[in-house]
């Protein structure tokens, strides 16, 4: 990942803009000697480095040791450019501010002893006759100066750590900008060994009060950064976009930009596509006098066809068995027709065994069940409808299993006319989460299926599976390296075909709390559906609601179903394994926001050895 080949050994400390261009300020060392250096760039991304070094010049007429010096924050006052920087040396810990007309040359004016931490001063802005600074790597507070040379620095901090966001530690100032909204601040976070940015907006009249703040990252790290040493340098505003540099290992710098105008309507508006979960949730609960479903309802697969919408949902019972019911319904929301007999249970010895073993329930039960049909999946293709389920015998790992019903006995609720079902994924390895898209791509079946942590997909010739054949695994979609989808992915419905490509909602949890079963979507290839187009950065749905976090697993919502009906897609899942809930969202919106997600993405840096 480094970019620069050379045996001087840079350290990055800060970046400006200066009429329309940027300024990359670095120390460099070569053998014992240190000196400050500057690169130029017209695009941001490639630099020429100055011949000329900077220095900084204190009253004694002595150099500031570049050694001492790091975190430069320059802002530009009229015709002179003032940069606020730390400096560290023993004891004797402070922000220091100089000033310059060329970025080369600086004269050291003013110190805030006893405080090492990383300032800013508002770029041509005074609130009564005084300067204003913001600084600070835990809280950001404030100081005023008359001169930029004696700061006066205020008690108590204007911004600190918020328990219940994604800034609940130690936040570091970033860059200070003009903006018509107010004084923009935005801060980096390091949590849990990876950076985010946040940002507030300060009242321009009263720059000690908040008028806006972020609830959501404009920016965090993502699968790049994995295993490097990385450090931000600075924040610049140029061509209308904000440049992040960061600074790689031992010599790389890379750079970020993004409009940031954009990401604050991302955050304040809500585009980036969402789920909105029915107010009256749940639809569906368990019918305590049925014994097959006395317990709890759950992970319901969902058809649309004929103008209703069906539902296949998990159940258990008295005893601890799962079966599968039936619902159908005309609006999607109110189901009301359900038997009160099942429409598929477990008839083979690998599905259910007649007993249980401690150990086998400590590894595999899931939903409070001990076997059975658990989580079906539904698809109607070629007037067959395929059930796929998680087989569970409540001993041996669970694996895939499926049967199928024609069309018409499927809606005479004709249940005895169910296939013999068949395993169809490998023995002595979990698999679940298996889903048929319900088109053929280029003559072949196409099943999704998952074994930690990925989504695996498979092309088949055909679906007759006859217990000696099994599900290979071919292509894979796999978590990200950072993020609330990080831990583990699977498949949710059957992918859904739209103009766009085929929508997969897929269920998450993520490394920091895998107890979190949320939902996202990604857009896959109308022609090759193992190619991701689009996935969504943001979960489009979480547990948060009631029925979501009180029953016998809190904090799971779990998709199984979707159907786009009259242009909105509804999903259905289970919550906290035992209810059937629904979300709903306009299909072209949502498809939209999944579309225009800004991806902001990190960029190379080159500095050649000579300013040209």
């Amino acid at each position: 990942m480094s970019i620069i080949t050379t045996s001087i050994k840079r350290r990055y400390i800060g970046v400006s803009e200066k009429d329309n261009d940027i300024y990359l300020f670095f120390t460099s060392s070569q053998k014992e000697k240190t000196v400050f250096s500057l690169a130029h760039s017209t695009d941001g991304i490639t630099f020429a480095e100055f011949k000329k070094n900077p220095v900084i010049i204190k009253e004694t007429g002595e150099y500031e040791d570049p050694k001492k010096c790091s975190n430069f924050r320059v802002s530009k006052l009229d015709e002179w450019y003032y940069v606020t920087y730390k400096y560290t040396h023993g004891k004797k810990n402070s922000i220091c501010t100089a000033a310059s007309r060329d970025l080369v040359r600086w004269n050291k004016i003013g110190e805030i002893q006893n405080v090492a931490q990383t300032g800013m001063v508002v770029p041509n802005y005074m609130h009564d006759k005084q300067y204003v600074m913001y600084y600070g790597e835990t809280n950001i507070s404030i100081a005023t100066s008359q001169d930029l040379a004696v700061w006066k620095t205020q008690s108590l901090p204007v911004l600190a750590p918020r328990p219940q966001y994604f800034d609940n530690t130690d936040i570091e100032i970033g860059g200070v900008f003009q903006t018509s909204e107010g004084i923009l601040l935005l801060y980096y976070v390091l949590k849990d060994k990876r950076y985010l940015i946040g940002a507030a907006i300060f009242d321009r009249h009263e720059p000690d009060t908040v008028l806006w703040r972020s609830d959501e990252p404009l920016w965090e790290q993502t699968r790049e950064w994995k295993n490097t040493s990385v450090h931000p340098v600075g924040i610049v505003q140029f061509n209308d976009s904000l440049y992040s540099y960061w600074s790689f290992g031992k010599d790389g710098i890379f750079t970020i930009n993004f409009n940031l105008k954009r990401q604050i309507e991302i955050i304040n508006e809500g585009l980036h596509p969402t789920l909105a979960k029915y107010h009256n949730n749940p639809i569906l609960t368990s019918r305590v006098h049925l014994p097959w479903e006395s317990q709890a309802t759950m992970n319901p697969a969902a058809v649309y066809d004929r103008g209703k919408v069906h539902l296949a949902y998990r159940a258990i019972g008295d005893s601890g068995l799962s079966v599968v019911g039936y619902a159908s319904s005309s609006d999607g929301i109110n189901f009301d027709t359900r038997p009160e007999e099942p429409m598929y249970v477990p008839r083979e010895g690998f599905e259910w065994s007649g007993s249980t073993t401690v150990d086998s329930m400590e590894k595999f039960m899931s939903g409070g069940g001990y076997g059975g049909c658990e989580d079906p999946r539904l698809t109607l293709i070629d007037n067959t409808f395929y059930l796929m389920y998680v087989a569970y015998d409540g001993m041996n790992p669970p694996r895939v299993a499926m049967s199928s019903i024609p069309e018409e006995d499927f809606h005479a609720q004709n249940w005895s006319a169910w296939a013999k079902p068949v395993i169809i994924s490998q023995p002595g390895i979990v698999d679940k989460n298996a889903c048929l898209l319900p088109e053929k791509i280029n003559d072949k079946y196409v099943i999704f299926h998952r074994i930690f942590p990925h989504i695996l997909i498979d092309f088949v010739d055909d679906l007759d599976f006859d217990g000696t054949k099994y599900l290979q695994g071919e292509h894979k979609i796999s978590p990200t390296d950072f993020g609330w989808d990080s831990r583990k992915v699977g498949a949710g419905p059957p992918p859904m075909k739209t103009e766009e490509g085929w929508l997969l909602i897929y269920h998450a949890v993520d490394d920091k709390n895998d107890s979190q079963y949320k939902m996202g979507a990604m857009l896959l290839d109308l022609q090759d559906p193992t190619k991701v187009l689009y996935r969504t950065q943001k979960p489009i749905l979480a547990p948060t609601e009631w029925y979501e976090n009180h029953g016998f697993k809190a904090g799971v919502a779990y998709p199984c179903g979707a159907v786009i009906k009259d242009d909105t897609l509804f999903v259905y899942y289970g919550g906290a394994d035992s209810y059937v809930c629904v979300a709903t969202a306009d299909l072209k919106e949502f498809l939209f926001h999944l579309k225009h997600q800004e991806e902001i993405v990190l960029q190379p840096i080159t500095i050649t050895a000579q300013y040209i």
